[in-house]
């Protein structure tokens, strides 16, 4: 999404218009009309020229990349910041609008969590939405540097809420059910979901009205579709990894104005 969000932005700075390769799963989710190599005569390969240029740092803003030649030029990097995109964020609000079959089974899924646990629907009931991503962070990228974030930040963020709204109600969505059953194991006003493809537990997320998310873009995806209060943990990397050398000294071309760090 951060890929095809920078793609976007570039394509509407130069008055021309952004194809993807006909295999991209965003057009298969979202409300973007699949304008693919295929229908301009092209192999998705042709874009790879000579000349490439790299994002300096993949989490952070490269001011050089708003100046880039007119000529052919292939981008390298994950260019994960909101920065680049400023101009363009309502626009791609809409396009990253869910299809509706996915929105009709995020929303059919959250009337049957709020009837299972008797919570009646009102304009003062605050409903939160958590993202806990574990496993594959240290089982598959141990060694890079990504942290994940303890239980003991999940409670302080929850706990944050609590104090702040009567009775909020959390729904929680992981790639680490067994772990995060075990951390909030007892909790009435929790609902941990189980079963769903990525994009219809990202719909979920987004129909609530607050976010908690812990580590990864995946989560901050959710929190900048939801628009609502959202809590971050503090220390996405490990101090001298090769991953925190993709951010700059501090977050903020990363994490979206007004979100909230904590420990």
């Amino acid at each position: 999404m951060f890929q095809y969000a920078f793609g976007y932005a570039m394509a509407e700075s130069r008055n021309s218009q952004l194809i993807v390769q006909r295999t991209n799963m965003l057009t298969k989710y979202f409300d973007i009309s699949s304008n693919t190599f295929e229908d301009h005569g092209y192999n998705s390969e042709t874009c790879w020229c000579f000349r490439t240029r790299e994002n300096d740092k993949n989490c952070g803003y490269d001011e050089g990349m708003d100046r880039l030649p007119l000529n052919d030029l292939s981008i390298i990097g994950y260019v994960q910041s909101w920065k680049y995109w400023r101009k363009n964020e309502n626009k791609l609000r809409k396009l990253f609008t869910f299809n509706d079959n996915i929105t009709i089974e995020a929303q059919n899924q959250l009337r049957s969590i709020l009837t299972q646990k008797n919570i009646k629907i009102t304009q003062d009931q605050v409903i939160v939405g958590v993202h806990i991503r574990n496993g594959d962070y240290t089982r598959k990228f141990g060694g890079y540097g990504y942290n994940i974030a303890p239980k003991e930040y999940i409670f302080s963020a929850m706990k944050y809420f609590k104090e702040r709204f009567i009775n909020p109600f959390f729904i929680v969505c992981t790639n680490e059910v067994i772990w995060t059953k075990r951390v909030l194991s007892g909790m009435t006003d929790v609902y941990i979901s189980e079963g769903n493809s990525a994009p219809v537990d990202m719909a979920l997320l987004s129909l609530t009205n607050h976010t908690i998310m812990t580590v990864g873009t995946y989560g901050w995806m959710v929190a900048w579709l939801t628009r609502g209060i959202t809590i971050y943990y503090k220390y996405p990397y490990v101090q001298g990894s090769e991953f925190a050398s993709q951010f700059h000294s501090n977050y903020s071309d990363h994490f979206y104005p007004g979100w909230i760090a904590m420990e």
